[in-house]
């Protein structure tokens, strides 16, 4: 059996590359991440954005105190976490899962930074 797994955009309910976000350069963009523990095979996951930085702001509703410029971070199961992502870098690009086999089986969008 092949497990697919999905990145879904809560208020559109669209899926993996279906996800169509573009942003402007400068933009400061607040991304919400939960890991859904009733998956189908809950595990903590490395997500990765490409071309640009983030913050973690907080973990489960709680203030990040160490805000450290990233390009990846784990979310544990059962748990939310708030990034600010800067688009300082145009061009289009990807945010995944860092585990392979995640990637390969569809964990993924692309977003576009507009110059």
């Amino acid at each position: 059996d092949q497990v697919t797994w999905i990145l879904r955009e809560a208020e559109t309910g669209r899926e993996n590359g279906e996800i169509d976000w573009a942003f402007d350069l400068g933009d400061l963009v607040k991304i919400r991440v939960f890991n859904d523990p009733d998956s189908f095979h809950p595990m903590n996951h490395p997500i990765h954005v490409h071309g640009q930085r983030f913050v973690v702001l907080a973990r489960d509703d709680v203030p990040n105190d160490n805000l450290v410029w990233k390009d990846t971070a784990i979310v544990p199961v059962g748990s939310t976490m708030d990034i600010l992502v800067e688009m300082s870098n145009p061009g289009d690009w990807m945010l995944h899962c860092h585990i392979a086999e995640h990637l390969h089986a569809g964990m993924m969008f692309d977003f576009t930074v507009r110059p």
